[in-house]
């Protein structure tokens, strides 16, 4: 059995206790109840091992590496005591005694450790010995002796092994969870502080608590700085320990389209006119990039600065395919295959005749084939992907929780870059300074710093000779030099492998590495747009259904108004709402008898022609609510002075302060009322579609394992025909 001073052997055992005897040779009594069980630690599935209660209590709170390294130093020790590795006669190995350690032979201390010292120094090197990193002198040989005379088994424990495992235990669970939550503050956002001031803390919030706890002070303070030597030191550092909760768990080399996609967001260097604030302001461009062609997978310009939302419409259009008609000198904007004035059909690729005149491109979805003329006529593709993970920084609309759980929802991992190391997002970056070759092109360009700006650019009046863009002209003009010329341009870094080192053209690279991939299956509905939406949960009343303070009512609702519990969800009554942060003034639902989307307006939609984002929302009812003087307003007060506010606002009567707010606001509100129209027309042509079905074979079923509801848009050509 172990004991505290090494080995020992059980010489009688009855009822009461046992006999055993040391390897000092002394004889004691000891009793059942003083006895506890340790677990081996050489991993074996044996029973475990008899000890002192005293003992094991001590034994057991240190780590597997620390309690190997004791025994093998309890080894070398007691064979250099007696001659034999375990310190008893009875328990000898083959060849022992040894005659370098048989005490009996006269041998001195010095000598023996001095044999010892030789012998492990000799398997080490001949590798009978892998567990030692470093040569074994005669002065260490003869110290663990020493020490294990004077305090046992535990004195051949590693010091700094035992004082970080036994001195953290000897403190209260409740200090020790208070220290935690001390400690957890820290994560960037709030100045670090030294190690008493943490200590302070803890004590303060154990009073709070109503506990008086006393602890060692030195055991403390070394738990309270191991504590923040995990958190980090720095507030740098910090802040990366944090965000690793949010970053990515996978590793993708994107060597096939759609695979890694990669989104950023910069500041414009082109001014825009913004006819609220009636002068120049600027605007940000949030893009998304396949890394393994460079092809611009979706472009949105946003106010400053871009919140969640417009990230999670960007991977909207990440997974839309667009088209963009070329007609002489008449170039159309980027349209979706699901909007009714771009819906064009083509025939199956496997019936598709080659065409070597022209560049094929694959739709995503459903495999057709476009051709696309070699010179700037004809149909340009923009293809839709689903990706597999999504690159991007540690910016806050990146790592906010609506985004996080959107692309966690269709199964995308989000591999973040290190804090400060934009370089590891740096194809996206370098695609920035392309960028300026188009933006140089338009009047307001202000330049990449304050160094290269004009004197009068952005100034009253410096606009007049040269008309500025408003935001949605430089979206539009920004899709248009993307897909005839950024997707057009060879780039250095794209070849071929295992080909002639030749410069390839975005798209002809995406072309080419498709046809490898084969077909990629991408969710394409006309209602895709509400899986991109958060949703708001509510219960529907006689007067409708009140979300964000706002009360929304329509017949559709008729039917709906007193449902049972657990119709929705088992707790309660309420129902999904799709809620659109950059349109209030109204919320979709699912029907759940007919399956479609489904608006609901807010029910004094018609009393103001303000944009009714969240934002603006809130930051007025903030306002209504200083005045009033009174924390709860109810909705019918609360809606009715919105209104009132928000037209005040229009009327240019509001502060200069606030024109800012209602510029982003309107800016945010007319893209959400685009994205949703173009979306109800689709749906408007796939009833019709559906209502007329035509004789041929039926439409297949859409992509169920990354999309939520029912069938893919677009659909057959047949269909179409009817």
């Amino acid at each position: 059995m172990l004991t505290d001073d090494g080995t020992a052997v059980v010489l009688r055992i009855d009822r009461a206790g046992l006999e055993m005897r040391d390897v000092r040779g002394q004889v004691s009594w000891v009793e059942w109840p003083d006895l506890k069980t340790v677990a081996p630690i050489d991993g074996s599935q044996t029973d475990e091992a008899p000890t002192l209660r005293s003992f094991a209590e001590t034994w057991n709170r240190l780590d597997e590496d620390a309690r190997a390294e004791a025994l093998f130093r309890l080894a070398v020790v007691q064979e250099v005591a007696t001659g034999y590795r375990h310190g008893h006669p009875e328990l000898r190995l083959p060849g022992e005694p040894s005659e370098l350690f048989d005490p009996a032979l006269g041998s001195s201390l010095t000598v023996r450790c001095r044999r010892m010292a030789e012998r492990l120094n000799h398997e080490m090197e001949t590798g009978r010995r892998s567990s030692m990193s470093a040569p074994v002198s005669v002065r260490t040989v003869h110290v663990w002796f020493t020490l294990w005379r004077a305090n046992g088994l535990i004195g051949l424990v590693d010091g700094r092994r035992a004082k970080r495992i036994e001195v953290f235990s000897t403190l209260p669970l409740a200090w020790r969870e208070a220290a935690r939550e001390v400690v957890a503050a820290f994560d960037g956002d709030v100045s670090t502080v030294n190690l008493r001031e943490v200590r302070r803390r803890v004590k303060v919030r154990l009073r709070d608590a109503g506990q008086d706890l006393q602890v060692p002070d030195r055991a403390a303070s070394r738990y309270v700085s191991h504590l923040m030597s995990t958190r980090g030191a720095t507030t740098r550092a910090q802040r990366s320990n944090k965000l690793r909760g949010v970053s990515g768990t996978a590793s993708f080399p994107a060597m096939v389209p759609g695979q890694v996609v990669a989104i950023d967001v910069t500041r414009s260097d082109v001014m825009v006119w913004c006819p609220v604030r009636e002068g120049a302001c600027s605007v940000e461009i949030i893009s998304a990039m396949d890394l393994a062609t460079r092809v611009i997978l979706a472009l949105r310009v946003v106010p400053m600065s871009a919140d969640a939302h417009d990230a999670s419409m960007l991977m909207y259009d990440v997974m839309r395919p667009f088209s963009q008609l070329v007609e002489g000198t008449d170039v159309s904007d980027w349209a979706w295959a699901g909007a009714p004035r771009q819906i064009e059909f083509y025939a199956d690729a496997d019936d598709a005749e080659p065409d070597c005149s022209g560049v094929e491109v694959t739709c995503p979805r459903t495999c057709r084939n476009l051709r696309v003329a070699p010179g700037l006529q004809g149909e340009h593709m923009v293809p839709g992907v689903r990706p597999a993970a999504v690159r991007a920084d540690h910016g806050s609309i990146f790592v906010s929780q609506v985004f996080r759980e959107l692309l966690a929802r269709f199964g995308i991992d989000l591999p973040l870059s290190r804090t400060r190391r934009p370089i590891d997002n740096g194809i996206l970056e370098r695609y920035h300074e392309t960028l300026q070759r188009g933006l140089q092109q338009l009047p307001g360009y202000k330049g990449r710093n304050p160094s290269q700006r004009g004197r009068v650019v952005g100034l009253d009046g410096s606009h007049r000779d040269e008309p500025l863009l408003t935001a949605p002209e430089l979206e539009q003009f920004l899709r248009r030099w993307i897909v005839l010329d950024y997707h057009r341009t060879p780039h250095t870094g794209l070849h071929l492998p295992g080909a002639e080192r030749v410069d390839l053209r975005p798209i002809d690279l995406f072309d080419a590495l498709l046809k490898v991939t084969g077909r990629l299956h991408v969710p394409q509905r006309p209602d895709l747009i509400y899986d991109f939406l958060p949703v708001r949960w509510g219960t529907v009343g006689q007067s409708g259904v009140e979300l964000s303070g706002l009360v929304y009512d329509s017949p559709v609702l008729d039917g709906l108004r007193a449902v049972p519990v657990g119709t929705f969800r088992a707790e309660d009554r309420a129902m999904p709402f799709f809620y659109d942060p950059h349109d209030v003034t109204r919320v979709w639902i699912r029907h759940p008898e007919s399956e479609r989307i489904m608006a609901v307006p807010w029910r004094k939609a018609h009393m103001t022609q303000a944009p009714m984002t969240e934002t603006l929302v809130q930051h007025v009812r903030g306002a209504v609510r200083l005045r009033q003087g009174h924390p709860r307003l109810s909705s019918t007060v609360a809606e009715d002075e919105i209104i009132a506010e928000l037209g005040s606002l229009l009327e240019g009567v509001a502060p200069k302060s606030w024109r800012k707010r209602v510029s982003a606001a309107r800016m945010r509100h007319e893209t959400a009322r685009h994205d949703h129209t173009e979306a109800e027309a689709a749906m408007t042509v796939a009833d019709m579609v559906t209502e007329h079905p035509a004789p041929s074979p039926t439409q297949p079923r859409g992509d169920d394992t990354f999309s939520i509801w029912a069938d893919s848009w677009p659909f057959e050509a047949s269909d179409r025909e009817a």
